[in-house]
């Protein structure tokens, strides 16, 4: 029984902090189209960073994190985003990340990223319009 009860607390702990990074592929504009309700949360962030009205989701995918293992996020459009944990500090993880668009690597850094929180990428215009790509590690 004393075995039993010791791998649960151990499978519990190791599960207490699991995280997932969500990313998101969104097109900002001028033009009048509607906003997706779906980036309700990040609307007021988007536009104080990038200025523009009108907000629209191309993509979104998540994965969970860790096990020091590439996940492969595929956003539409021809964007992918490759993500690697590279460690994790508390409620900071930190995170290898590539963005590309077909063959075409438009990014590839290092970032360190609170739980609960976002981080914004402006990618490629398109027309007036501009490609951002949004990452949320999520709880």
């Amino acid at each position: 029984m004393r075995w039993l009860t010791l791998a649960l607390v151990f499978f519990l702990a190791a599960n207490a902090h699991a995280a997932s990074i969500q990313a998101r592929l969104i097109r900002a504009s001028n033009e009048s189209i509607e906003t997706d309700a779906q980036l309700k949360d990040l609307t007021p962030t988007l536009e104080k960073k990038f200025g523009y009205k009108h907000y629209q989701q191309l993509g979104s995918q998540k994965a969970s994190l860790g096990n020091d293992t590439s996940r492969r996020l595929d956003l539409g459009e021809g964007f992918v985003v490759f993500v690697r944990e590279r460690a994790t500090d508390k409620k900071t993880h930190d995170l290898e990340v590539e963005w590309t668009s077909g063959r075409a690597s438009l990014l590839k850094t290092t970032l360190k990223i609170a739980e609960k929180s976002s981080v914004f990428i402006k990618g490629p215009g398109v027309g007036n319009d501009w490609i951002v790509l949004a990452l949320t590690v999520l709880e």
